[in-house]
């Protein structure tokens, strides 16, 4: 697959758990242009950061992956996405929604585990890196 992605903060916070370093397993797809950012993934991961060295790193890194804007029509794409899943009786994060209209917005396939994304009208999901 050659799309461009988006990771959630999930997987993230996966590959530290896992002790890789995210900006070394991520950097071939920033290399390649193909890696995105929200504001939503930057503010997750970096408020659980628990060292001050890897907070700066980190945000360092988020400076350079290219953020995909929230303005007035993505909001209005959130709230969009929101209302029709409610009406499926289906009620996930306002915060994951942002995600999936960020990654609607520019084509991107997301990357998470999360099941919340499962329902989301238009977006593209897989749950790892591997399959991308």
């Amino acid at each position: 697959m050659t799309t461009d992605i988006l990771c959630d903060s999930a997987i993230y916070i996966g590959l530290m758990r896992a002790g890789q370093d995210p900006r070394k397993v991520l950097a071939p797809y920033l290399l390649a242009g193909r890696l995105y950012n929200c504001g939503v993934v930057r503010a997750e991961v970096l408020r659980g950061m628990k060292e001050e060295q890897r907070y700066e790193q980190m945000e360092q890194f988020f400076d350079i992956v290219p953020e995909i804007p929230t303005d007035p029509n993505l909001w209005r794409k959130v709230s969009e996405i929101g209302w029709k899943l409610g009406r499926k009786g289906k009620w996930p994060p306002a915060t994951d929604i942002t995600i999936a209209a960020c990654a609607i917005r520019i084509g991107a396939t997301l990357i998470s585990p999360d099941p919340h994304f499962v329902d989301m009208p238009g977006l593209l999901l897989v749950p790892d890196l591997s399959l991308v």
